[in-house]
């Protein structure tokens, strides 16, 4: 496993930093031949992120996008049905390429559309959200939410490379920061004690180290995830704080009198 301050190598893919990603995106896309490209973002990510993405890209802005719904309320199948019928309708087949733009209910619903559909077609993640930056876009794990129970139905599959860009984080609210920060510190808990005390005294909404931190945490993900790919032992560390908080986090969502709770607020 190979690192350094721009890149990061996965099982079979790199998570890539800053503009460097922009230019392994634009190798990578040289280098094989796709029948078609495909955007997958939700409402928000398409308002606020999708043109700061195609600025590097000219090329691609007549590619069609497919929209969901922004909430994890939406992760679930019937969001994935109406993405296959639009891939279909629109003629994808086995060589097209789906790149996700957004926070982790994109990049994982996303993941696991591309992996189903034709059994299996290629994409790319380009995280939005501090929390789909060191979790959600890392690791391979993909799916949709089922009968009320987070991530029940998905595939460990991985992307074919993920584009970290921190000037996304400058359309997130606070409170999007703070669910990011949260599995940031859960990291440090569970592998490294002298970063979980460097959090603990960092602003979240401080952007000046935010990169150095974000690197930290999906090197430390990455090197879990290389020794267990398919959670069979090690990998479950990273569950540490999951099992109450996707609880909660469920209870939350399926509760019309309770306010919804983020990802890192739950498991908090």
């Amino acid at each position: 496993m190979k690192n350094d301050a721009s890149s990061i190598s996965g099982s079979g893919y790199e998570v890539v930093f800053s503009k460097k990603a922009y230019h392994s995106l634009q190798a990578h896309l040289a280098s094989t031949s796709y029948s078609s490209i495909f955007f997958l973002v939700d409402n928000n990510t398409k308002k606020h992120c999708l043109a700061l993405f195609l600025e590097y890209f000219p090329d691609l802005e007549d590619a069609p996008v497919l929209c969901m719904d922004a909430g994890e309320e939406h992760k679930h199948l019937g969001s994935c049905e109406k993405i296959w019928q639009q891939l279909s309708d629109l003629g994808a087949d086995r060589k097209s390429l789906l790149i996700n733009v957004g926070g982790g209910v994109v990049t994982d619903l996303g993941g696991f559309v591309a992996a189903a559909f034709k059994r299996g077609i290629d994409f790319v993640n380009v995280p939005t959200s501090l929390l789909s930056m060191v979790d959600a876009s890392v690791g391979g794990k993909t799916g949709v939410d089922f009968n009320g129970l987070k991530n029940q139905i998905g595939v460990i599959t991985h992307p074919k490379l993920v584009l970290i860009d921190t000037q996304y984080l400058n359309t997130l609210p606070a409170e999007e920061y703070r669910s990011g920060y949260a599995e940031m510190l859960k990291h440090g808990i569970i592998q490294d004690p002298d970063y979980f005390s460097e959090l603990s005294e960092f602003k979240p909404l401080d952007q000046s180290i935010i990169v150095d931190h974000i690197h930290h945490s999906v090197a430390i993900k990455n090197k879990v995830v290389q020794q267990d790919l398919n959670e069979s032992n090690l990998r479950k560390i990273l569950n540490y704080g999951h099992t109450l908080g996707h609880a909660i986090e469920t209870y939350c969502l399926t509760q019309p009198h309770k306010e919804n709770l983020l990802h890192g607020e739950a498991i908090a």
